[in-house]
């Protein structure tokens, strides 16, 4: 079944203060934790949050950011009344859409089976295809690295980062190089950068325009043009495969949730309304007009999952869940290169934070049908939000070297070399995919 189309033309218009706006900490979507939610949010302290019309305006409310604990960069927790966005109150204008069926979706356990990579049990040689390469990508002395990016010709990323600033900017740098140029440099939040198929332009969320927002700029650095432009919050813009449309993710404050809709590039102004959703990832496959995204359940206890829908003529048809957990957060989807396997993040324990950010998640791929699922990386650390190149490597945020910055392991898919040290200079490998403590720093 479509989900309901809607298609808006935008007016551009100054951002006014708004009592019901997601407020100056939230900018992603509910999950749940017991029989309270959470809010997977973005740097600032954990704030108990009941409902929308509590919810404060970023450009009136900065306690949070300027606070000592602050970090940007992450999709921190805070909790949430889960009865406040029930969906029975919803109506098809506010975005509920039809309703979405989950068609033989992996369950991820708490504790799950680890699968070895390239292994055979009756080939003793078999044990060197084991070892996985394992490397921190990015070295930020200060401040942190995340939301990665990797071209399309594998050769160089862009990143956020926090490492010259309170404040991230967005950065480019070669993969196997420590030289980074500086693309943004003014006071607001820059995030979520997403390169252009044909490499030439990035999309990315600001909020210099007083809330949250999609810009596109060249590579290469220069000015930035705006690309949405109401009051609502609108983050993590994502490619189509021609360069032509951007999907993104924008928050109905009129029904309290995350929703995914479409524009074209060069007319921002006419955007149509996909489903409910959020950090869309649209499919490299041109063949194949599909949105990977991530979705809380409306029931239970609400945990995100992971989805697919595709376009037919701009409507969202055929929701489909391609991994849930019953005791875990599944979330921060991306495609494999070709479209056809999935990465994501597990939060086991979610419930599980200090500061808003949780202690523990993993990195796991699965195939787009939903089986064949590989753990790449196995507890101990913070591994967030992957993002699958072309040389077949899964870069990530993690702290496993004792800071938040970008490292890179093997899908599985192509054992690549991805150089042999980390910035202790200790090469770390694994048996089990990215499982390692030999070259880890505690």
């Amino acid at each position: 079944m479509a989900t309901k189309r809607r298609t808006t033309n935008e007016t551009t218009r100054p951002v006014t203060d708004v009592d019901s706006g997601i407020g100056s900490l939230l900018i992603a979507g509910f999950a749940a934790v017991g029989a309270a939610a959470i809010v997977i949010q973005l740097g600032g302290c954990a704030a108990q949050i009941h409902d929308s019309s509590s919810i404060q305006d970023p450009t009136t409310s900065r306690a949070g950011f300027d606070s000592q604990s602050h970090r940007l960069g992450w999709y921190e927790m805070a909790g949430f009344n889960a009865a406040d966005t029930a969906e029975g109150n919803r109506s098809v204008e506010s975005g509920t859409g039809s309703g979405f069926k989950a068609s033989n979706a992996v369950q991820v356990s708490l504790f799950p089976d680890f699968q070895f990579l390239d292994a055979s049990e009756d080939d003793p040689s078999s044990e060197s295809k084991l070892v996985v390469n394992l490397a921190q990508v990015s070295f930020a002395a200060e401040g942190s690295d995340f939301d990665p990016d990797v071209s399309s010709d594998g050769e160089w990323m862009v990143f956020a980062s926090t490492q010259h600033h309170d404040q991230p900017d967005l950065y480019r740098k070669s993969i196997d190089g420590r030289v980074v140029t500086q693309l943004t440099d003014d006071p607001s939040r820059d995030l979520m950068p997403e390169i252009s198929p044909d490499g030439r332009q990035v999309a990315f969320s600001s909020d210099r325009g007083g809330n949250w927002d999609v810009f596109v700029m060249s590579t290469e650095g220069g000015p930035v043009t705006q690309v949405t432009f109401d009051h609502a919050h609108e983050l993590h813009p994502t490619w189509s495969p021609d360069g032509e449309r951007l999907c993104f993710c924008r928050f109905n404050e009129r029904g309290a949730r995350w929703e995914l809709w479409t524009l074209t590039v060069d007319k921002p102004g006419i955007r149509s309304f996909v489903c409910e959703g959020m950090f869309p990832r649209w499919s490299p496959d041109e063949n194949a007009e599909r949105i990977l995204f991530q979705r809380s359940r409306k029931r239970g206890n609400r945990l995100y999952s992971v989805w697919t829908i595709d376009l037919v003529d701009g409507d969202g048809i055929n929701p489909t869940e391609i991994v849930a957990a019953g005791d875990a957060a599944v979330m921060h989807p991306t495609w494999s290169p070709d479209g056809s396997r999935i990465a994501y993040t597990v939060v086991a324990k979610p419930e599980d934070v200090v500061e808003g950010m949780p202690l523990e998640g993993d990195i796991w791929t699965v195939d787009a049908r939903g089986v064949g699922r590989v753990a790449l990386t196995s507890g101990g650390y913070r591994n967030l939000r992957p993002d699958w190149g072309s040389d077949g490597r899964i870069y990530f945020m993690s702290n496993r070297g004792g800071r938040d910055v970008i490292w890179a392991v093997s899908s599985g898919d192509a054992m690549a070399g991805i150089g042999d040290e980390s910035d202790s200079g200790v090469a770390p490998t694994a048996t089990i995919a990215g499982v390692d403590t030999t070259g880890d720093v505690d």
